[in-house]
């Protein structure tokens, strides 16, 4: 075990010396949120006991055999027409005690005009992006799992073409009598096999920490989750924090960062209020700094950065719904429907 330690140690310090945000690494997609429930709870969410098969792309050490059969299908409204989905199924191996599963993930833009150097319309064309996965996880000990993820990566912007592997791995600590649980993802591990021109471009990597909390005399868990651990600046010069209002010879204000800006840039803040004897109705909340900052607009209250949600549980099936602040400007919906085959065929099919 140490030694597997320090060898996972050892490639998190070179992909940090190499790790890109914002436009400079390929397949961005695959950070956008999988499940309205994880969107609700600020984008990521890696230290749930697992209660949907779709968490499994946040960290695949989360789900367990109770689990098995769970079929989800998950879909988000961004702006421009832009939509992006999910679906997966869940599949417990008893004899090699192993909760796998398989999911497509993909991303719709839409589509656009395409015209000449001049502007005349000359015909439309697409983009689409996907993400096929296998995964599974394995219980180690008594309250931790491992649990890993497989991906195959292909983009498709009008006849420019790429695609990819990648691997994620996480770890899961969950320890019922506190209701403290806790994680650790390597996420976006990979290469990008074929390029749209000749220059190949890194993949998202991400290394996350994640813990949280059910409380003792309350029915709510608090989540704190820590993203891009592997870069630690996450600042960068942005003209948009320069505003001239051209009356009255005011002068551009500048809004400028700060290393304790930058610590919570981070930083995910969220909780889960769960109402009724059987936990039917469900109520989250989060903030994400990061996006707060990116997105807000100087001198104009927004919202940016807070996300909400509800999921219900209504007899054979579980119903999400999340909306995230995104901008001044609108926000996200994300949807998701979550049911298990045994209800309908038993042992049956699976």
């Amino acid at each position: 075990m140490k030694r597997i330690l320090l060898l996972t140690l050892s490639l998190a310090t070179l992909y940090s010396l190499h790790a890109q945000i914002g436009g400079n690494s390929v397949f961005t997609f695959l950070n956008t949120p999988n499940s309205a429930r994880a969107a609700a709870l600020g984008g990521y969410l890696i230290s749930s006991p697992a209660q949907d098969i779709s968490l499994a792309l946040d960290n695949p050490a989360q789900i367990t055999q109770a689990l098995d059969g769970q079929l989800s299908f998950q879909h988000q409204f961004l702006q421009a027409g832009i939509q992006t989905g999910y679906a997966g199924i869940g599949k417990y191996f008893s004899s090699k005690k192993l909760m796998t599963h398989a999911s497509i993930k993909y991303v719709l833009y839409g589509t656009f005009d395409q015209t000449d150097e001049f502007g005349n319309l000359t015909g439309t064309f697409k983009g689409s992006e996907l993400a096929l996965n296998l995964g599974t996880s394995y219980q180690l000990y008594d309250k931790l799992r491992l649990g890993g993820n497989f991906k195959f990566i292909q983009s498709s912007l009008e006849v420019y073409n790429s695609s990819g592997l990648a691997l994620d791995l996480g770890a899961f600590y969950q320890d019922t009598t506190s209701g403290v649980s806790a994680a650790m993802v390597f996420k976006q591990a990979g290469v990008q096999l074929a390029a749209f021109d000749e220059t190949r471009e890194s993949l998202p990597f991400d290394i996350q920490l994640g813990v949280s909390k059910k409380l003792a005399h309350l029915p709510f868990r608090f989540f704190l989750t820590m993203h891009h651990l592997n870069r630690w600046n996450l600042l960068y010069d942005d003209p948009n924090t320069e505003e001239d209002f051209f009356l009255g010879g005011f002068q551009p204000l500048k809004k400028e960062a700060t290393q304790t800006d930058n610590f919570f840039r981070h930083f995910i803040f969220g909780g889960e209020m769960t109402l009724g004897q059987k936990e039917t109705v469900k109520i989250r909340l989060a903030y994400n700094h990061q996006l707060k900052q990116e997105l807000s607009l100087l001198n104009i209250r927004s919202f940016a950065g807070f996300s909400f949600g509800i999921g219900i549980n209504v007899k054979k099936f579980q119903f999400d719904y999340s909306n995230s602040v995104l901008h001044f400007g609108g926000s996200s919906h994300h949807l998701g429907i979550s049911t298990n085959l045994r209800y309908f065929t038993g042992s049956g099919i699976l």
